[in-house]
């Protein structure tokens, strides 16, 4: 026996009949038709078609929103928001957020915050932690680049050692050297170069042999060494 159509035949009239009613509130002459698999009405102000599978709203200058089983989209003048089984994003002038089952993202004018399972990130020129600037970093493409000269952390990364120079305690982690600052009102840590007066046993990758009025110096990005008994020692060139 097959199953009776009369359900779906009231749902449909009540969707048609509902949509003459939105389109008298709204004071437009609405068409509207209906048939087994949904409705569709339209008016001066857009058009609205309801089915088994969901609802969608076309109005003026392409706006729209739509909703079905797997979620809803929304798009105006300013944006638009989305959301499904497995999260959600809303985006707009300033910025966007995403949220889903492993975590959240926001981006603003001023840059980002993740937080996840590992933790949170805040993605500018400040991160929580050096996990944190490589969990950035590698979703930008930018872990091969290194961490930039004046990132700041919230902490050392976990793996630094410390070194003394002229009296200043330096923390260096893959070759990066890291200075105590305060920002904020709080404790931080900011990327530098190495420091003047540094001794170290071996020059990092990516050298070359460079002179300098008359004097051989070997420059290692923006960084010069010069060749001392115990190693190579960092020097600022006037």
């Amino acid at each position: 026996m097959r199953p009776s159509s009369q359900p779906m035949h009231l749902v449909l009239a009540a969707t048609a009949t509902t949509l003459v009613i939105l389109a008298n509130l709204v004071q437009t002459t609405a068409q509207v038709r209906a048939g087994r698999r949904g409705a569709v009405a339209h008016g001066e102000h857009g058009t609205v078609a309801a089915g088994r599978r969901g609802v969608a709203v076309k109005g003026e200058e392409g706006h729209y929103a739509a909703a079905g089983r797997r979620g809803a989209v929304v798009s105006g003048e300013e944006g638009y928001a989305a959301v499904g089984r497995r999260g959600a994003v809303v985006a707009g002038d300033e910025g966007a957020v995403a949220v889903g089952r492993r975590g959240a993202v926001v981006v603003g004018e001023e840059g980002a915050a993740a937080v996840g399972r590992y933790g949170r990130v805040v993605v500018g020129d400040h991160y929580e932690s050096h996990e944190g600037w490589k969990t950035a970093a590698a979703v930008a493409g930018g872990v091969a680049a290194g961490i930039a000269m004046g990132t700041i952390l919230s902490r050392p990364p976990a793996a630094a050692t410390t070194v003394v120079v002229s009296g200043s305690t330096y923390y260096v982690h893959d070759n990066v050297y890291y200075t105590r600052v305060m920002t904020g009102g709080e404790i931080a840590y900011q990327v530098v170069g190495p420091p003047p007066g540094l001794i170290i046993a071996t020059l990092p990758a990516g050298c070359s042999s460079v002179r300098v009025g008359g004097v051989a110096y070997t420059q290692c990005g923006p960084t010069y060494y010069t060749r001392v008994s115990s190693g190579y020692k960092v020097v600022v060139l006037h």
